[in-house]
């Protein structure tokens, strides 16, 4: 079986990336092209694959990152005689489709789009062509339905449950998420707020704030900021932590916060699933997360975390599980065994399993 994978954005490093890279580990026994663009030829396929594979820790061994017309100027009888080579085609699309011509061809869409397929004449033509879409959860998939109207599944992002243990607790309230200065979408300045108001009202004795995300050039007057704001408080940044400490914070810490969302309506700001919310319960950190996006797909409220609607919420969430040893000790057994829902190997079973129906 040959198989081809495209995404436009692959050396962004993120979640679609890893999602797709691993459906190309998945196939490794059969012969699987990761298709390249220019932009994406220009950088270097041998660059592309060791920083995939050793940032994911993806065998990619076996697979070939190939030059191919595929991008958007490309022309389209050289994309439409390429692509009849292969029996499956996967894309992870931004928003744009093509005629694909490969025996199947399934769309991966990864949040909420808002694309016009189905409003022109040439887009309905363009996803005619296309079998199937899956996403990466119910709520990205609720929230573009009607601009894709296909025949669509869910399949559940992998997450490497397997790699993260709960180690001896701390006091530790752990958050992941991009110090982005410019959407500013992870609301870290929100949890600050919180954390001091708890910290000045004395609920949480001994017990610290973590924060970890990815900081670029661009970011840093926003950390500035965000340091500014946790003056003589016991927070903590990690801007661009290692992988394997990122995984010892996991295992550490005792409560996971995540707000992003809140007081969001549009779908966009919303998180679309959470890998760092199944990756915090992996390691048996209780999550108190914003009640919205794929969140809610995540964490049973009252089971194995809580959901949270409003500030006040999350004061008392928080300050019950700290109070709480044995609610809390109880909930992070259960955030461990909820997490096993979107391990690898389920991932790759249902990835076999589609391609096998389809």
């Amino acid at each position: 079986m040959r198989i081809a994978i495209y995404s436009p954005y692959l050396d962004t490093f993120g979640g679609g990336e890893k999602y797709m890279m691993t459906i190309a580990e998945t196939f490794k026994q059969d012969k699987v092209d990761v298709l390249l663009d220019r932009h994406l030829e220009d950088i270097g396929a041998e660059y592309l694959k060791n920083e995939l594979s050793n940032r994911f820790e993806i065998n990619l061994d076996s697979t070939n990152f190939i030059k191919a017309p595929i991008e958007k100027a490309s022309n389209f009888f050289d994309r439409f005689f390429f692509l009849k080579n292969y029996d499956v085609l996967f894309y992870l699309t931004d928003g744009s489709i093509f005629y694909p011509t490969a025996k199947k061809n399934i769309l991966h869409i990864q949040s909420p789009l808002k694309g016009q397929p189905s409003q022109s004449r040439w887009g309905k033509i363009k996803l005619k062509g296309w079998n199937l879409i899956i996403y990466n959860s119910e709520f990205t998939k609720k929230n573009s339905l009607n601009n894709w109207p296909l025949v669509s599944q869910v399949i559940y992002p992998p997450v490497d449950i397997e790699k993260i243990k709960p180690l001896v607790k701390r006091k530790y309230i752990l958050s992941v998420g991009r110090f982005f200065g410019y959407l500013r979408d992870k609301k870290q300045e929100i949890m600050i707020k919180v954390f001091k108001d708890l910290y000045q009202d004395k609920k949480i004795d001994g017990w610290s704030l973590h924060l970890v995300g990815v900081a670029s050039k661009g970011d840093q007057s926003y950390l500035r900021k965000l340091r500014s704001l946790s003056k003589e408080l016991p927070i903590n940044f990690y801007p661009n932590l290692e992988y394997n400490a990122l995984m010892t914070l996991y295992g550490q810490s005792s409560i996971y916060w995540h707000a992003s969302g809140y007081k969001e309506k549009d779908p966009t700001k919303m998180e679309h699933f959470g890998i760092s919310t199944v990756e915090a319960m992996a390691g048996g950190s209780v999550p108190v997360v914003a009640n919205c996006g794929g969140q809610t797909e995540i964490v049973e409220n009252g089971k194995s975390g809580f959901l949270w609607n409003s500030l006040q919420e999350l004061e008392e969430f928080t300050t019950l599980l700290i109070k709480d040893q044995n609610l809390r000790s109880k909930l992070s057994q259960q955030a461990v065994l909820a997490s096993h829902r979107f391990s690898k190997i389920r991932f790759q079973t249902e990835i076999n399993k589609l391609l096998k129906d389809l």
